[in-house]
């Protein structure tokens, strides 16, 4: 292979290698990830606010069953402790019975407030709980397929930077250096072929007196309107 070809298509190369890198680095699937890892966070947040307002609740109907169990108690007791025959106590046991009676149905009122919010709380935390299964399953699934392609990409780049140091063994180190430093400069584009009398990246025909001089060269030149690499003659081909 000639030193024209070589440096062509070590140019093609690093082209790629450009592109390459720059889709890796900027995937939407990585960025669309990130925006559901975020949404999957405020997900389980919200189950754990559920959770606790659902054992709060719990907590509350376990309080009024203590409670009832208390007055139903106190009632059993007032009413086995009243001397019948003694007027002001039937009286002081029908005001007791009286307040606890209204404390059961204050009771029977909370109770019948919180087990409605808990049965709406279960409901709405068992749906969540389907909601973030289906939506962990969708975020591995595409974790899983960013991986492949992210590992497809990695795979090309490697190939393309075997290639890449297998063809810069190829070339003098004075050369090699002229290709780096001129390819920092030109962003990628240091290398361009002569087709006609016009240089194939800057399009600058040549006048006559350049091309006579090309004409007696064959190999590597600058051109003299941009001052990239030059492939001229047969060194352009790929032998």
């Amino acid at each position: 292979m000639s030193t024209g070809s070589i440096l062509l298509q070590l140019q093609d190369i690093d082209l790629g290698l450009e592109r390459d890198r720059s889709a890796l680095n900027s995937m939407p699937e990585l960025a669309d990830l990130a925006k559901k890892r975020r949404a999957y966070q405020k997900l389980k947040a919200d189950a754990t606010k559920i959770y606790a307002q659902r054992k709060d609740i719990e907590t509350y109907l376990k309080d009024l069953e203590g409670q009832e169990m208390d007055a139903n108690d106190d009632i059993r007791i007032a009413q086995g402790n009243v001397d019948s025959s003694d007027y002001r106590s039937v009286q002081q046991l029908e005001q007791k019975l009286s307040d606890l009676a209204k404390l059961l149905d204050k009771i029977a009122y909370a109770r019948t407030d919180y087990e409605k919010q808990l049965k709406d709380i279960s409901a709405k935390e068992e749906y969540l709980a389907g909601y973030i299964k289906k939506f962990e399953a969708s975020v591995i699934a595409d974790t899983k397929a960013a991986r492949e392609k992210a590992a497809g990409i990695t795979e090309g780049i490697e190939r393309a930077e075997r290639k890449r140091a297998h063809l810069l063994d190829q070339l003098p180190q004075d050369l090699r250096e002229r290709y780096e430093k001129a390819s920092k400069q030109f962003k990628g584009l240091a290398v361009e072929r002569l087709e006609g009398n016009v240089p194939s990246i800057c399009r600058m025909a040549l006048q006559s007196s350049s091309m006579a001089e090309l004409e007696r060269v064959e190999g590597i030149v600058e051109c003299p309107y941009c001052h990239r690499i030059l492939v001229v003659g047969e060194d352009g081909e790929e032998s």
